[in-house]
């Protein structure tokens, strides 16, 4: 109880809070001073110095205008960089990254049911968070290509480190894999693949979009023997929708993995009719396993093949008959 009293004040007192030397403007105010038009004109002016890179003459031109004017500006000319999408230059990158360590002065009162606080009245510093973050993560991505590009990203170094750098690059990876060339694409796939030894592989989600994107038989092999997770599984769906030869092909070799069998047996089975000679070949095989027979004959029967298991029992004595009689009966 005591505990929640504290934190109640604190954050009354916290909400209350605003720097020593802000001054508090009407809402009123503030939007007059952002419509004024003289203002804009001026503004303008800072954009057309921003877009030349004339990042000293743009320093220049804000700090000559007074304030409040020059918060406003600063938040004007932010805000057009930020809608109008400009490419930031490196000069300009840093003019912006020096906004978010000029404290605003002028503050608007916010209130609402039982609080009230105050708010910069022109929020440059957001703003400039944004398009700093933004230009980071465009410099990643740039940065990324070139480095692929030029056969210079070694993937189990690239892909190692702190777990927020390793999540983080293979998020770049998954976002920007298919924009590689396809030279780029078979290069880092022949990485995982064409090694004596495997001793290292991506995470499962990165795995699955190389695999996706390049169609690599010997990287899908690779997939096929990890740890069964959702990405994987996921994978494994999708197949089964496309159900064309080639993830026909990958179904039957996901089936292998023991943890992946129930689910390729089932998916394999309600791919659209007929069977072709080799998938019945293969399901025959399946039917001659015990451990495999009760769900295969269960997923056949629930697609409406009873007969042909009917005609396998009377002509394959291989097959686990008991476990299709087992199954033929609870229909």
């Amino acid at each position: 109880m005591q505990q929640g009293l504290l934190f109640s004040l604190f954050l009354s007192l916290l909400l209350a809070w605003t720097p020593a030397s802000a001054v508090e403007v009407s809402s009123a105010s503030q939007q007059n001073l952002l419509q004024d038009h003289l203002l804009q004109q001026k503004v303008s002016e800072l954009v057309d110095l921003a877009i030349k890179d004339d990042i000293d003459a743009l320093s220049f031109a804000v700090e000559r205008i007074s304030l409040p004017q020059q918060e406003a500006a600063r938040f004007l000319l932010l805000q057009h960089l930020e809608k109008q999408q400009v490419a930031l230059s490196e000069n300009l990158f840093h003019f912006v990254e020096k906004q978010k360590n000029i404290v605003p002065v002028y503050q608007v009162l916010e209130k609402g049911e039982g609080y009230e606080f105050s708010v910069p009245a022109f929020d440059y510093i957001a703003i400039a968070h944004r398009l700093t973050k933004q230009w980071k993560q465009e410099q990643s991505v740039l940065n990324f290509i070139l480095k692929a590009e030029s056969g210079e990203l070694k993937l189990d170094e690239w892909l190692s480190g702190p777990d927020y750098l390793v999540q983080e690059r293979e998020n770049l990876l998954l976002s920007q894999f298919d924009n590689l060339s396809a030279k780029v694409q078979r290069d880092l796939v022949q990485q995982l693949t064409q090694v004596n030894v495997v001793v290292w592989l991506p995470s499962s989600s990165v795995m699955v979009k190389m695999a996706q994107v390049t169609g690599d038989l010997k990287l899908y092999k690779l997939l096929w023997l990890m740890r069964a997770d959702f990405y994987v599984e996921q994978e494994l769906e999708r197949l089964a929708k496309v159900a064309d030869d080639f993830a026909i092909n990958q179904i039957m070799l996901a089936a292998d993995n023991p943890r992946l069998a129930s689910n390729a047996l089932q998916y394999l089975v309600k791919i659209p009719k007929p069977f072709s000679e080799q998938v019945k070949q293969y399901l025959v095989k399946r039917l001659e396993n015990s451990s495999d027979a009760p769900i295969v004959a269960q997923a056949l029967v629930e697609q409406g093949y009873q007969p042909w298991l009917k005609e396998l029992l009377n002509n394959n004595r291989r097959v686990e008959s008991q476990a299709i009689l087992q199954v033929l009966s609870q229909q």
